[in-house]
């Protein structure tokens, strides 16, 4: 059976990270032998559009997790796609998960799922996709091997996970929980181990009240993992953290050095922040559900809205608005001459992460080797500093771009829905 690393744990390696930062001025040499930059490569190195939003006082991190790694020439697929923001002048942790179905333009690759620009050109070319496609700045990025997640998770033993009772039922009656001894969890909350918690957040086709279902469903759940990791990291030893820390960076492959590493670990450490504000593009209201070329599902989305809700969570603050409705919801979703069909959910939003009625479920296809035809969006306007400059530097500024200002909810709901639970040890998670 293969089993799909787990893509939440590229997170709890830089919240992980984050914990330990106390303590990592007595474990130098260890940091520098452990910081891994395969690639041999930084984002500063890519090429993108000058054009791009940016904020001297926010840290953006392209958290990549594939199952092949970071080796050039076998850049394999991106599991999971998400950006950690570091705002030092609102002292705010973020974390932003980018929907791999989603259609977009890859540079000289024509229109394809974002999760293909990774296979095509490694993190570089996924760096220039994003920048394209959402008029954003980038500064550093991870790209992790998921081996160690059961590790990881035991060491601390453990995440506490609330599971709803088709939740609990699928996960005893598959092959999700790939361990068969584990395949007695319960409904309600309890503490699930490295393996169940791996299979929880795998799990797509069981409609969540909460989460809602497929992909949404299972962005949801790894968003909770990561939460509930958060907590369980924070009770640790400053020492044992340490130790965590150190051991995990050794499936990790990154542009930061261990100088540059520490010194933003001792930065947010300092922020004393220990909640995570957490956003899911595209937003709800904004998205057509569809077949492009190949036959492939895809999400087919509104541009300008979800650049404007990216723009301002990423880099500004302000108050709540309803950006679907802004900017036109799913009547301005680009289609490309393809059919989409909008989910019930999908005609107006007031949060970010709002998933509220039913969606059908679908099955995962891989990226179509088929190249499209190419459509240009346009970016918004940066300074370039230096990342390391802006880490420890404590000066303050607001965007140098006047960014739209999108709503910032901080949970995700849903509205109950219904769906058949296949039984079987049989199921394969694409």
């Amino acid at each position: 059976m293969k089993i799909k690393k787990f893509k939440i744990i590229l997170s709890l390696f830089l919240i992980i990270g984050i914990a330990a930062g106390g303590v990592l001025g007595y474990y130098d040499a260890r940091l520098e032998a452990a910081v891994n930059n395969k690639n041999g490569s930084t984002l500063t190195d890519v090429k993108v559009d000058d054009n791009l939003t940016f904020n001297k006082n926010v840290i953006n991190i392209l958290l990549v997790g594939s199952d092949h790694g970071a080796i050039k020439g076998d850049h394999g697929r991106s599991d999971s796609i998400m950006i950690a923001t570091v705002n030092f002048k609102t002292k705010e942790l973020k974390l932003t998960s980018l929907m791999r179905d989603m259609y977009v333009e890859i540079p000289g690759h024509g229109h394809n799922k974002l999760n293909a620009a990774y296979a095509f050109g490694g993190v570089e070319l996924l760096y220039q996709t994003i920048a394209k496609n959402f008029g954003i700045k980038i500064d550093n990025y991870c790209v992790v091997d998921f081996s160690t997640f059961e590790k990881v998770i035991n060491k601390v033993g453990g995440v506490e996970i609330s599971l709803e009772e088709k939740e609990a039922k699928y996960l005893n009656t598959t092959n999700y929980i790939s361990k068969k001894k584990y395949r007695n969890v319960k409904v309600g909350k309890q503490t699930l181990n490295g393996n169940q918690a791996l299979g929880y957040a795998r799990v797509r086709y069981v409609v969540s009240k909460k989460y809602g279902d497929g992909d949404f469903g299972r962005t949801g759940r790894q968003r909770a993992v990561l939460q509930a990791a958060l907590n369980k990291v924070l009770q640790q030893s400053p020492t044992k953290i340490a130790d965590i820390a150190l051991d995990s960076l050794a499936d990790v492959s990154t542009d930061m050095s261990a100088k540059y590493l520490k010194s933003l670990v001792l930065k947010v450490v300092q922020m004393g922040t220990t909640e995570i504000d957490q956003m899911r593009v595209p937003l709800e209201g904004t998205y057509k559900m569809g077949r492009a070329q190949s036959n492939m599902f895809v999400f087919f989305i509104n541009f300008s809205a979800n650049k404007a809700a990216m723009n301002y969570f990423l880099f500004d603050k302000g108050s709540e608005k309803d950006w679907a409705k802004e900017y036109g919801g799913i009547s301005s979703v680009e289609t490309f001459g393809y059919s989409g069909t909008s989910s019930s959910d999908s005609t107006s939003s007031s949060s970010l992460y709002s998933t509220s009625s039913t969606r059908s479920s679908y099955q995962q296809e891989s990226y179509s080797t088929t190249s499209s035809s190419h459509t240009t969006y346009s970016t918004r306007s940066t300074t370039t500093r230096s990342t390391e400059e802006r880490v420890t530097e404590s000066t303050t500024s607001q965007p140098q771009t006047s960014a739209p200002r999108p709503t910032t909810a901080h949970h995700t709901t849903t509205a109950a829905a219904t769906e058949s639970t296949p039984s079987g040890d049989s199921v394969e998670e694409e």
